[in-house]
């Protein structure tokens, strides 16, 4: 099968380069049309023809104008796949993003009619993470603009169907895999001191992400293990208020806090990770989130919040405790009892790793992500 990938603003290039990779592997051709990144990515993974065709121009622009410059080119790069589409002939066309909505609906509807090829939609955020009555109605332009839409929980799927009118019988849960190739990185470890038990959150650090309740949880932790320490790492979007707090506990050697507010790189990613005795996601809202599928490929115990997803990987596949969102006293309880445990967590270390080889390898998502596209 002939597959074309797209994801103009390589936005889950992990993930993108994850399944190109499977579904390669299972004997398909895979082209995979992005953007090219502008931070430092690991290389494509071999026998996936990556083409960088989004936005050449506008990333020339510098500052804030780049955005602008991107979405007056973006539809001009999506007139520009016409000569590929018709020298290749895809059996199968797979959307990850919809940058400008209304725009991308419309395109790839014309695409699926003049090519006559399915064309799969991936909703990665099944209800936007800022749920304003307007992104509400964009998300659900965008999910019934497709006859076959992919999500990665139970939680989405119903929420598609049940919250947003999508048809039933279009929506198909096909879960996020484990982020393996993770395991192949050379590991740059943290700037922690040795031997003492960590908690690490990761990623990119947003208002929904919860930051401000593991901030509040974490006196507790420290309190009834003095030596426990607490590493944040990842850039900030849009919440100045808990980078300040955090920065404000960080210099507070008394709270054993390390924050670390910038892009982070692969190799200390995976070298943060692999320090970990507890990986924590304080989330209010999500459906699902590439930290966790990267926590569950490096074996590593977590604790959750009950939000989107998570309880269907963490809880039901013994990987870590799930806790109430927005609870700074049980994020704390389930912290303090998980460091305390050394044997419970090799078990979720241990957990997290099988189903990261099972049910969450990529060799069993390329498979039911093929029999979308010929459904």
């Amino acid at each position: 099968m002939r597959i074309m990938l797209v994801d103009p603003r390589g936005e889950t290039r992990p993930y993108d380069d994850a399944l190109a990779a499977a579904l390669v592997a299972k004997g398909n051709a895979v082209t995979l049309m992005a953007s090219a990144p502008r931070v430092a990515q690991p290389p494509p993974p071999a026998g996936v023809d990556v083409r960088y065709v989004f936005y050449r121009l506008a990333d020339r622009v510098p500052g804030r104008a780049r955005k602008a410059a991107r979405g007056l080119e973006h539809p001009f790069d999506l007139v520009a796949l016409t000569p590929h589409l018709m020298r290749h002939r895809p059996d199968a066309i797979h959307v990850q993003w919809l940058p400008m909505g209304i725009v991308d609906r419309y395109w790839w509807r014309i695409v699926e009619r003049m090519f006559r090829v399915p064309v799969v939609y991936t909703a990665h955020d099944a209800l936007p993470n800022h749920p304003t009555p307007r992104r509400l109605r964009r998300s659900a332009a965008n999910a019934r603009a497709f006859r076959r839409v992919i999500v990665h929980s139970q939680h989405g799927r119903d929420a598609l169907v049940g919250e947003l009118g999508v048809d039933p019988g279009r929506v198909h849960m096909v879960p996020h895999g484990a982020l393996t190739a993770y395991r192949d990185v050379e590991p740059v470890a943290p700037a922690v001191p040795d031997g003492v038990p960590l908690v690490v959150m990761l990623g990119l650090l947003r208002p929904y992400k919860g930051l401000d309740i593991l901030l509040e949880a974490w006196p507790a932790v420290r309190l009834a293990l003095p030596d426990a320490c607490l590493l944040v790492a990842g850039r900030v979007l849009g919440d100045p208020e808990g980078a300040a707090r955090l920065e404000a506990m960080a210099a507070d050697g008394a709270l054993g806090v390390t924050s670390d507010l910038r892009f982070t790189p692969t190799a200390e990613f995976v070298g943060s990770l692999l320090r970990a005795d507890v990986v924590v996601l304080p989330y209010r809202r999500i459906d699902q989130s590439g930290v966790l599928f990267a926590a569950l490929a490096l074996g590593r115990p977590i604790v959750a919040t009950r939000v989107g997803g998570f309880a269907e990987v963490v809880e039901q596949h013994g990987a870590g405790v799930v806790v109430p969102p927005a609870d700074s006293a049980a994020l704390a309880a389930a912290l303090i009892e998980l460091l305390r445990d050394p044997a419970r967590r090799k078990e979720m270390a241990a957990a997290s790793r099988a189903a990261a080889d099972g049910p969450f390898s990529w060799g069993a998502i390329a498979a039911a992500t093929e029999r979308v596209y010929a459904r």
